[in-house]
């Protein structure tokens, strides 16, 4: 009996040691999206949810996972600092690398703007040649009109928490769609999915739920930030009404640092041109 019970506590370590070794190993993820309003083929990457942590020393790791893909510019889906403002120095260091690369268009998560030092963050990140979207849009010289939503602290609630987010609500926040050009939206919470589509999002992209901690087959991921067991929305693609959302798993973790079956993620997604039949 005394073995069995060394035996289990021995596999319970070793499991923990593998859910924290995960972080060390990201991957790249590729997606594709096809669309008629794409003139030329884009390629791009999908940064969320680092919360300072480093991926390699000072990045590095990252930065040549970037690189390798040669991308046209980067998104970030917010969640790139922790709410208590430890290590963004890290961040702002590498996020003045990237916008030195390339352009690049990030919108806040629920950690940046429950950040003490927020407006000075928010500056900084600016001056170093970021385009900082809240609650507003600029459009690439490839007719990709690029919005940032920031969603106010009260829309990133717990599971037994009613809210209701309508597509009014959002409209108010940032406008109506202009259909003319590629919508893609920078939207860190997925869980209003229905709503961005509503809206008129040609391209979602999300972060927020960390593939839900741990993985299952068939299941997908365990838990949600707002402790929604096997969420809805975790991570990969989904689409509604010719709309599509792509949710990194992210790339770091708070609090509780360790996942199971659930890799951190650069994503990349290319967006191809709906050629016309002949």
């Amino acid at each position: 009996m005394e073995i069995l019970w060394i035996s289990l506590v021995v596999a319970i370590i070793l499991f923990l040691l593998y859910g924290f070794a995960e972080n060390f190993f990201p991957v790249i993820k590729h997606y594709e999206i096809v669309s008629k309003k794409i003139k030329k083929e884009t390629v791009f990457v999908l940064l969320s949810d680092l919360h300072a942590c480093q991926i390699g020393r000072n990045n590095e790791k990252l930065w040549h996972m970037i690189q390798s893909v040669s991308p046209d510019f980067i998104c970030i889906a917010g969640d790139m600092t922790v709410k208590n403002g430890t290590h963004t120095e890290r961040v702002l260091a590498f996020l003045t690398k990237l916008s030195g690369e390339y352009p690049v268009y990030y919108a806040p998560g629920n950690h940046e703007i429950r950040m003490p030092e927020y407006e000075a963050y928010k500056e900084t990140v600016k001056k170093a040649g970021v385009c900082y979207l809240e609650n507003n849009s600029t459009v690439t010289s490839d007719n990709i009109r690029i919005t940032g939503l920031d969603l106010p602290e009260y829309w990133y609630h717990k599971c037994w928490q009613k809210r209701i987010f309508t597509t009014e609500e959002m409209t108010e926040l940032i406008g109506r769609n202009e259909k003319q050009a590629f919508s893609l939206l920078l939207a860190h919470n997925p869980e209003y999915f229905e709503q961005y589509a509503d809206w008129g999002a040609d391209l979602v992209l999300s972060g927020h739920i960390h593939g839900g901690i741990a993985r299952l087959p068939f299941l997908g991921g365990v838990i949600s930030p707002s402790l929604r067991l096997f969420p809805r929305y975790d991570a990969g693609e989904f689409e509604r009404t010719g709309s599509r959302m792509v949710i990194s798993r992210g790339l770091g973790l708070h609090h509780i640092r360790l996942r199971f079956f659930n890799r951190p993620e650069v994503s990349v997604i290319k967006l191809s041109c709906l050629l016309k039949e002949k």
